[in-house]
Parts: C-alpha cells; sequence; structure tokens
C-alpha cells in the first residue's frame, strides 16, 4: 500500500504529538512529515494545553508522562467536547488499563515499538476525514 496517496493537500490540519521523550517526539515528526503531513510535538500534556493548539486532525499523545498523564489529557479533552481522532501510544500495557483508554474515548491504542505503516495508515485516515 502506498501510504502517501490522499496525504497531500491536508498539510494545513496538523498532526498533534505529545510525548516527554524527545527522540520519540523527533522520530514521529520525521515520519509523518516524510509523508506531506505536517506536525506540531509538544513536551507534556501541560504544554499542549497551555499552547491551545488549533487546526488540529488529529492527537497522538504518550500514555505515561511526568504531570498530566495522556489518559487525563485524553478525559479532559473528550469533555471539553474534541471529537477529534486520539491515538495513544504506550510502552506498558494491560487489559484493565486498555479497556479504560478505550473507554475514555482513544480512537485507538498502539504499543511501543509500534508499526510505522500502522500508525501512518491511521493517521492518514484521520487528516483525511
Amino acid at each position: 500500500m502506498d501510504l502517501r496517496t490522499g496525504v497531500s493537500g491536508f498539510t494545513n490540519r496538523i498532526v498533534c504529538i505529545v510525548d516527554d521523550d524527545e527522540a520519540v517526539r523527533d522520530s514521529l515528526c520525521l515520519l509523518l512529515e516524510s509523508f506531506g503531513l505536517a506536525t506540531r510535538s509538544y513536551v507534556s500534556a501541560d504544554a499542549f494545553l497551555r499552547a491551545g493548539a488549533q487546526d488540529m486532525a488529529c492527537l497522538i499523545i504518550d500514555l505515561h508522562m511526568p504531570g498530566t498523564s495522556g489518559l487525563e489529557l485524553l478525559r479532559l479533552l473528550r469533555r471539553r467536547g474534541l471529537s477529534l481522532p486520539v491515538f495513544v501510544v504506550s510502552g506498558r500495557r494491560d487489559a484493565m488499563l486498555d479497556a479504560e483508554i478505550h473507554s475514555a474515548g482513544a480512537t485507538d491504542l498502539l504499543s511501543k515499538p509500534f508499526d510505522d505503516e500502522v500508525l501512518l495508515n491511521m493517521v492518514r485516515h484521520a487528516v483525511a476525514a
């Protein structure tokens, strides 16, 4: 599958990335930008909230971060009425936590390390919507 198909023309819609790990943020930005997607990254959920991100197509958040966790951020955004796709990534998972994340409104949940093609496909669909 050519993941570049259907991506051009959507660079005005931003893929926001929230992860406390700089290497992960940089890697995700490089990956998504290499497919023509515009990105904006944040070191924490609190930094994301302070920035008041606009024009988002979707959001990729790390589950386990210092301060406000990814799950807390997800719940807050859903309470505020954000209906955009939110993809949660985590290096640690268990069935009970997965259920809690999905019930909080996550679009999907990925384990680190995740398959780049799977993430790109999910984001491509979110941006095209």
